[in-house]
């Protein structure tokens, strides 16, 4: 048959080598149809046994004759007729090419220490022991083969359909025993079953191209022998990434806060050594926010956070993208993360300052991994080829701010415009009541009318503060810190309850009413602390709880706590106050010495995110100057 015949009926392509191919797979494919229709059950069980334990026997000499006649090599003195009839039957014309051009290229496509070899031994080959020779032939039944008539080879229509799935599992089965047979005539009669290969028909898949095939085998082979690789395939080296609990951020796993962040503009500080894991962190950020998260590097603007000294164009160029990111208003940017170190006061306190000034919340995150803080550790990890000595310069730095200078809930953005703008209106509201002027004193110490929206001053972003720390100087800031409550919760969204605002000659605010959960986070001490409002001690846990509205001129945000706390305790001792008006939002009441409370007649739902600030340092003042520093107010 020549080459344009045997590629019409492979479906082979036009190159050479691949019609090679295909004019082999017929040599093998055709016949075993024909052959493996003819046997007889007690044929084919006798095969598989000859298949699984390598017997050398008369009896596999006998089966050679019987049954491979029409696959070998054609004696020169073979009858025409047979030949003719071989002619007429497609890929008949290759199976009479010669046995050692047939043994020839099946062994350079499997050598004998091929890993498909090895791969395709099954157990049973494995731990069967080798039988006598003798023992063998009895065992084997008597075979009988059946010939089918000439006409009916002759009659075989030309296939020109891919073989289906019965004729690919016959024609490797009996393709592998010619394999073992072929074997067995070079003289190999002393090898050992398990290094036979055993006839799988549903491991075996016929292709056109050897090495599609190899491929294949080599696939399934892995899945045999435990997924080994051939020492021909090195494997790749994997990238080493932290445990999956360095990923544990409620930020991150909590559908609550993901989908409040989604929608609430958001400033994701990254700080960390360098090699301890910010990068994993930030992709992991990206991709729980697709399409809503923003990554700036600082190695994209060339800082260098081990020379802060040299550093301060890079840093400038730095901060103008976090600004120009803050004020773009695309969707992209609603959560921001700063890829950096971030490991001193002044880089933590500006971006705490950005995020302040375009009204969104910050958080502020470090690596969870082991070996964060381990110098040794992060030397290797590092991509920067620092040495231990710049590593545990940065750490010193790092761990002076290593607690924030409050905890608290912050307000989302969504929110904040909101209550800025019902605060206001009651403001006014509040101006014009005859109630109110009547106590004007209160405020200005004379008789004349005040602009309550300009006498307080804007504390900035609204927040609730739980903890103040001043970075870990204030009493109990470590040990409330180191909370699990507080560590689980920090960067998670919380729904606060503003329950009331109130005024004074100080302050305004509202007073948040906290529940079960949101107490957890509150400290044991907060009310207690109050020392100029001894009553204060008494009073339920959480009842300081408060956020600042505004402040009157020179007067500190802490103050509006100890106001209400004043309220509260009159209330307690049991003064009802003076019910001034009935208003839209709820009742005002008047408690004396400018003190006014409005409770709120539907509480407000402010959601907030449980998080920390950072603010300038401000410089240690000496005992001379704290004796020569004025209070900037004073509790009437």
């Amino acid at each position: 048959m020549d080459t344009e015949k045997s590629g019409e009926v492979l479906g082979a392509s036009e190159t050479p080598q691949q019609a090679e191919t295909a004019v082999e797979k017929a040599a093998v494919e055709t016949p075993v149809e024909s052959t493996e229709l003819e046997k007889s059950p007690a044929a084919e069980e006798a095969t598989g046994k000859m298949a699984v334990h390598g017997q050398e026997s008369e009896v596999v000499k006998e089966m050679e004759a019987l049954s491979v006649t029409d696959k070998v090599a054609m004696p020169e003195g073979k009858d025409p007729t047979e030949k003719a009839d071989a002619d007429s039957v497609p890929g008949a014309a290759a199976s009479q090419q010669p046995e050692e051009s047939s043994e020839k290229k099946i062994s350079e496509q499997q050598p004998e220490n091929n890993p498909e070899s090895l791969a395709l031994q099954t157990p049973l080959a494995e731990s069967a022991p080798e039988p006598a020779p003798e023992k063998a032939a009895e065992s084997v039944p008597e075979i009988k083969v059946q010939t089918l008539p000439d006409s009916a080879m002759t009659q075989q229509p030309v296939d020109t359909q891919p073989p289906g799935p019965k004729e690919k599992e016959q024609a490797e089965s009996v393709g592998e025993l010619q394999k073992a047979m072929d074997t067995e005539a070079k003289g190999d009669s002393g090898a050992k079953p398990k290094e036979k290969e055993e006839a799988k028909p549903e491991e075996t898949v016929v292709v056109s191209d050897a090495s599609s095939e190899a491929e294949m085998l080599n696939t399934e082979a892995s899945a045999e022998v435990g997924n080994v690789r051939p020492e021909s395939e090195p494997q790749k080296e994997e990238d080493i990434v932290p445990a999956s609990g360095s990923l544990s951020f409620a930020f991150l796993e909590q559908e609550q806060t993901k989908d409040a962040l989604r929608i609430s503009r958001t400033l994701v500080v990254l700080r960390g050594l360098p090699g301890s894991g910010k990068t994993f962190l930030a992709r992991a950020i990206a991709d729980t926010y697709k399409d809503h998260c923003t990554i700036i590097s600082a190695d994209d603007h060339g800082v260098k956070p081990e020379k802060p000294e040299s550093n301060a164009e890079s840093y400038k160029a730095l901060d103008e993208a976090v600004v120009a990111r803050c004020t773009d208003g695309n969707a992209s940017s609603v959560l921001i993360v700063v890829d950096d170190t971030n490991h001193t006061q002044d880089r933590l306190a500006r971006l705490g300052e950005i995020a302040e000034e375009n009204n969104l919340v910050a958080i502020f995150l470090e690596p969870k991994t082991e070996w964060n803080r381990d110098l040794g550790q992060l030397t290797k990890k590092t991509k920067r080829g620092l040495e231990e000595a710049h590593l545990a310069a940065m750490k010193g730095s790092l761990e002076e701010v290593a607690l924030p200078f409050y905890f608290g809930w912050f307000l989302l953005s969504s929110i904040q415009d909101k209550i800025k703008c019902t605060s206001m209106d009651f403001l006014k509201t509040l101006d014009t009541l005859e109630a109110f002027k009547k106590h004007l004193i209160d405020f200005s110490g004379k008789a004349e009318e005040v602009d309550l929206e300009q006498y307080f001053q804007p504390t900035g972003i609204l927040h609730c503060t739980t903890k103040f720390c001043n970075y870990g100087k204030a009493e109990g800031a470590k040990d409330y810190a180191e909370k699990q409550a507080v560590k689980d919760s920090y960067g998670s969204i919380f729904d606060l309850s503003l329950s009331a605002l109130f005024v004074t000659p100080r302050t305004f605010g509202a007073r948040v009413s906290l529940t079960e959960e949101q107490l957890q986070l509150w400290p044991a001490d907060a009310e207690k602390q109050a020392e100029s409002v001894p009553a204060a001690a008494s009073l339920p846990l959480g009842s300081r709880a408060h956020v600042t509205l505004g402040c009157a001129e020179g007067v500190e945000h802490v103050q509006t706590g100890v106001d209400l706390l004043e309220i509260l305790t009159l209330q307690q001792e049991g003064q009802q106050g003076e019910q001034v008006e009935e208003m839209e939002l709820g009742t005002l009441t008047y408690y004396g010495t400018g003190k006014w409370l409005l409770n709120l007649r539907e509480p407000i739902s402010a959601p907030a995110c449980f998080s920390s600030f950072y603010g300038p340092k401000e410089p240690e003042l000496t005992k001379k100057d704290e004796k020569k520093k004025k209070p900037k107010c004073v509790i009437l």
